[in-house]
């Protein structure tokens, strides 16, 4: 079996609150579990950007990423 060409498998784990729904959207915070973070969002985009930079980044983000975690929190 080679296994330097399967992808990197990753778990993390978010709990997702939702506090209003306004704009056709959602407003909330989103705690990442295994990053020990929580961040507030106001759109849904802004939630799955969120998510997706702790998956490929580990929570860091990037130079050019607009949205990313609050090391504060």
């Amino acid at each position: 079996m080679d296994t330097e060409n399967e992808p990197k498998v990753s778990e993390n784990t978010f709990l997702v609150k939702i506090k209003y729904r306004q704009n056709s959207s959602w407003q909330g915070s989103v705690q990442w579990v295994e990053g020990g973070k929580t961040q507030n969002f106001k759109s849904c985009l802004e939630l799955m950007r969120l998510m997706d930079t702790a998956v490929l980044s580990g929570g860091e983000g990037s130079k050019t990423a607009e949205i990313g975690w609050d090391p504060q929190k």
